[in-house]
């Protein structure tokens, strides 16, 4: 029997899912949770979804995306969230690449998903959440649900189902990260040790659903039968408030939010009972060390941190014991996961010595949709590579000090330079920019381009930033920009990026 199935007839009035802040909370039941999700698969098939068609989920934490999560995989159709942050630009890439043959969007997102869908010919169906008038050719969510059945649909699952995100790429787009089958039910319980998770848990999910983790852990929790409690958006008291009100256990966030909780006054603080807190989860970004004993002094010795990526899942795990006595470091691999440190040569490495990171495990993507040349560049062998660079001490404790590959990791998203710089190339008076991460003590990283104007052109940051809003999301655009009259080049004429960085780290243990 499904877990599902099984969880909605041994406790049909238990909660599955709490969408709000207090007032107002969205709720639906193990009972209601499986109804909804049986209706959404079946009548999802009978117009013609195949199992394995991609089918991509955009917008703002809601209860709708655990119904259609759940309805994806008892179908075995690809899940495939998408972020909300996106222009519309940027979506209808994302839909036309992964060849998407339905999106759901909720009502906000309407109007922006409805021009990004005139790039993919191959959608099939548009549907929309929370809105009450829609343009021509979308349906209701709940108009949908009518149409299905009640019973489970006769197809064998398993506890998660095939799956794609995009992650940042280094070519200018972003690469579909596919997994043809579902997490090994194996790993599904290495994770409940990994991290002390247990059976009935309440978990606070504080991060937006279309981020791999966050979505990752809230999926665990239904798998074990618990509650989630989902925050539409992150506020760091209402996330303490919630925390005491519903008696949460677990929670994922990624180090900026860490560090929005712990910067609330000790007198907000105090207004709340932490004590329900066992297992808080940390990673997508490196975790400040001081950041880790603020929220130890705050929960106590509950804070675990690992290292992984959309690609390659969950690799090593720092414990709360070893948090204070191991800082910069992300942990031990974990077990049914080699990592191996790999110079330029494509020799291993011993203990002490950085090279690149290249991991085997079952949890390694499939591939990189339509994209067999990114794939093969990531491979060695069995082994695959997101382009990290670290070593291991005398204890086997992982250290990441330095990315490969270009990217900036800003609030735990990953942001493509590449990408950004093509958006800015295209500004008339721009001959030449380059686009890095500098360190910032909120958001561990922040997008900074380098200009060099075209002869005779007069420009400024002031001017650019704005320019790129329709342009690129928000989170990509620079934050600060530079102008310089020339950028340093190599023999080859390529510009010395490293060069341009060093500075903006010097005194840093880490290069991310």
């Amino acid at each position: 029997m499904d877990f599902l199935t099984a969880h909605a007839s041994k406790h049909p009035d238990r909660l599955a899912v709490v969408v709000g802040d207090g007032e107002g909370d969205a709720r639906l039941t193990y009972a209601e949770l499986e109804d909804r999700s049986n209706r959404l698969a079946h009548a999802l098939l009978a117009r013609g979804v195949q199992p394995l068609d991609r089918c991509t989920t955009v917008g703002y934490n809601a209860p709708e995306h655990s119904v259609i999560g759940a309805a994806l995989r008892k179908m075995v159709a690809v899940a495939l969230p998408m972020s909300y942050r996106l222009t519309a630009d940027e979506m209808g890439y994302q839909l036309e690449h992964s060849e998407s043959r339905v999106v759901f969007a909720g009502g906000e997102l309407v109007d922006r998903v409805e021009v990004a869908a005139q790039r993919c010919p191959v959608l099939q169906l548009r549907v929309a959440w929370g809105r009450p008038s829609l343009p021509e050719g979308w349906l209701r969510l709940e108009e949908l649900l009518e149409e299905g059945t009640p019973d489970p649909p006769a197809v064998e699952v398993g506890l998660t189902g095939p799956s794609m995100s995009y992650t940042a790429g280094t070519t200018g787009n972003p690469k579909g990260a596919y997994r043809a089958r579902g997490t090994d039910p194996g790993v599904i319980h290495s994770y409940a040790r990994w991290f002390d998770l247990r059976p009935g848990d309440v978990h606070l999910v504080a991060g937006p659903l279309y981020h791999s983790a966050p979505a990752a852990f809230a999926a665990f929790t239904t798998i074990f039968g618990g509650t989630n409690v989902v925050l539409r958006r992150f506020d760091a008291e209402s996330a303490l408030a919630a925390i005491e009100r519903h008696r949460v256990q677990t929670t994922f966030m990624a180090p900026i939010l860490l560090q929005r909780l712990v910067g609330l006054s000790p007198e907000v603080r105090a207004r709340y009972d932490l004590t329900s807190m066992r297992a808080a989860v940390v990673a997508a970004a490196p975790c400040p060390f001081e950041v880790k004993r603020k929220v130890m002094e705050m929960f106590g010795q509950v804070l675990y941190e690992f290292y992984g990526s959309s690609e390659v899942g969950c690799n090593a795990v720092m414990r709360p014991e070893d948090q204070l006595r191991k800082p910069g470091s992300c942990g031990r691999p974990v077990e049914g996961v080699e990592i191996r440190v790999l110079g330029d040569d494509g020799h291993e490495l011993p203990a002490g010595e950085t090279g690149e990171l290249f991991i085997q495990s079952s949890q390694v993507i499939t591939e990189y949709w339509r994209n067999p040349d990114a794939t093969s560049a990531a491979r060695r062998g069995e082994h695959f590579s997101v382009g990290d660079v670290g070593y291991f001490d005398d204890e086997g404790f992982l250290y990441i000090v330095d990315r490969k590959r270009d990217m900036v990791i800003s609030g735990g998203v990953n942001i493509c330079t590449t990408e950004v710089e093509n958006a800015i190339h295209a500004h008339p008076d721009i001959w030449d920019v380059v686009v890095i991460g500098i360190p910032d003590p909120e958001w561990g990283e922040a997008v900074h381009a380098i200009v060099q104007p075209r002869p005779g052109a007069s420009l400024s940051g002031d001017e650019l930033i704005p320019w790129l809003r329709d342009r690129l999301a928000d989170y990509k655009r620079p934050r600060t920009v530079e102008v310089r009259a020339e950028l340093p080049r190599d023999e080859a004429g390529k510009i010395r990026k490293r060069e341009l960085r060093e500075p903006y780290w010097q005194g840093h243990e880490r290069r991310v």
